[in-house]
């Protein structure tokens, strides 16, 4: 490998000097090596969440009553109409936020596993209120974004399963439609799942992703597993597949089965 720096020049002996000076570079001279940093190549099933260009605040607050079991809520959500009817749904979300924000997971570890899981008040496409987070049925949360192709992707395949074989009767399954943005590819959210056959309950994200903001979110597709008492359980980005989530769904079922 050759060395491009500023090299040593040597310096002609003066006229007449008597003295026979060697400037040569030393044979025992070893030049530098240079050794390229690592690549870092990324994971090939997810899209990064991109970077509000304003950042939505959510007021962090502690859990200081006993959160209701109940997955559906009768009151205190607002009735905004629904995604099949109102052209102005999503963009008049109300989505009420009890808890502290989770950290992005590690390259190694998640640090939110053990935390308690932020309690959610929003509505699915149909305008349904819904509550998640808090004790309850171990919920499996799947976070997705319409414009995202590993979400499509993963949508295909589960429906297929599901249609097939039916929900989990032993963990509530949900899926959240973040990050919408009327700009982007497979806008809106409800016809991609209507024409997806997709059989799962949708809760609708805030135009500013609040939901997924406080659950740590950085990728799509996001799976979070809130257990019974409410703490987080597992975080995982990127797709699963079929495969890989019904082995999810046997452990859970095994660690139930334990407590």
């Amino acid at each position: 490998m050759t060395l491009l720096s500023c090299g040593f020049q040597s310096k002609p002996a003066p006229t007449g000097e008597p003295e026979d000076y060697n400037y040569s570079i030393p044979q025992t001279y070893t030049p530098l090596t240079y050794t390229p940093l690592p690549t870092h190549t990324p994971y090939p099933t997810f899209t990064p969440a991109p970077i509000a260009s304003e950042k939505t605040g959510v007021q962090a607050v502690l859990v200081t009553t006993t959160p209701s079991p109940e997955p559906i809520l009768a009151s205190t959500t607002k009735a905004i109409g629904n995604a099949y009817s109102d052209p102005k749904f999503y963009e008049s979300i109300f989505v009420e936020i009890k808890g502290l924000p989770l950290p992005y997971v590690r390259e190694k570890f998640d640090p939110a596993v053990g935390l308690k899981s932020p309690t959610i008040e929003s509505v699915l496409l149909d305008g349904t209120p819904v509550f998640i987070g808090g004790e309850g049925p171990t919920t499996i949360l799947m976070v997705l974004a319409h414009w995202c192709p590993h979400c499509r992707n993963e949508v295909r395949e589960l429906t297929k399963h599901f249609n097939d074989e039916g929900l989990p009767e032993t963990v509530r399954v949900m899926s959240l439609a973040t990050a919408i943005d009327s700009s982007r590819a497979n806008y809106p959210p409800h016809e991609w799942f209507k024409n997806e056959n997709w059989p799962v309950p949708v809760i609708v994200d805030s135009p500013g992703s609040a939901i997924a903001d406080i659950f740590g979110v950085n990728s799509f597709p996001f799976f979070i597993v809130i257990d019974q008492a409410g703490d987080i359980a597992l975080r995982v980005p990127g797709r699963m597949g079929v495969d890989t989530f019904e082995r999810l769904i046997e452990a859970l079922a095994d660690l139930e089965s334990q407590n």
